[in-house]
Order: structure tokens, then sequence, then C-alpha cells
């Protein structure tokens, strides 16, 4: 039980992490994004004989922006694993799972947060 719990507190830490790596760099970086592309819409409001997706520089803004969701989503699923792993131990009061389970739960709920639209 203690390789079991060990394993799901290390993972649990590195899909924390990645949730705060989501937060700090990706979520700043597609909300700019976002703003490039909307600006660009602006300027090419009244013109229809080039689609935005032929525009240079506009696939890259779009992947982007969509950037977050796509990480979000990742985080949203890959926080299972250490959760399962460590709610086996949990029951053997075993501490570093109930650790695991805790940052388990908080990578989750960084994932839902931006990898859904339950919080928009």
């Amino acid at each position: 039980m203690k390789k079991l719990s060990l394993i799901g507190f290390s993972m649990s830490i590195i899909f924390l992490f990645f949730g705060l790596y989501l937060i700090f760099i990706v979520a700043p970086e597609s909300d700019v994004a976002s703003l490039e592309m909307e600006m660009m819409q602006e300027a090419q409001m009244g013109d229809y004989s080039t689609s935005l997706f032929e525009t240079p520089g506009y696939a890259e803004l779009f992947a982007a922006s969509e950037r977050k969701v796509d990480y979000g989503m990742v985080l949203l699923l890959g926080s299972f694993l250490p959760l399962i792993l460590c709610l086996i131990p949990v029951f053997k009061k075993d501490k570093l799972a109930i650790l695991g389970v805790i940052f388990s739960l908080g990578a989750f709920f960084i994932g839902a947060a931006y990898g859904s639209h339950m919080f928009s």
C-alpha cells in the first residue's frame, strides 16, 4: 500500500504543477491570443474577398487560444488516475495518500475550470 500511495502522490503532484502551469502560463497567453483574434476579425469586418483562416497568423492565434481548453481537458481526465490510486490506501489511513487525494482533487477542479465550460 505504501508504494501505491507514493505513486499516486507523485502523480498528483505532477498534475497539480501542470494545473498551476495552466493557470499562470497558458491561460494568460490564450487570453492574449483571443484578443488578437478579435482585433483581426474587426479589422477584416467588411473584406469578404479572403477568409479569416487564410489571413497570415490567424491559424497560430486560433491554436493558441484553444490551448487552454485542450490542456484543461488533459488535466481534467488525467487527474482521475492519481485520485483512484490514492483512494485505495486512504482507507488504511495513509497520510501520503490523503495528501495525494487532496492534490489530485485540486488538479481536477483546475482542469474542470479550464477544460470545460462548467465555471464560465
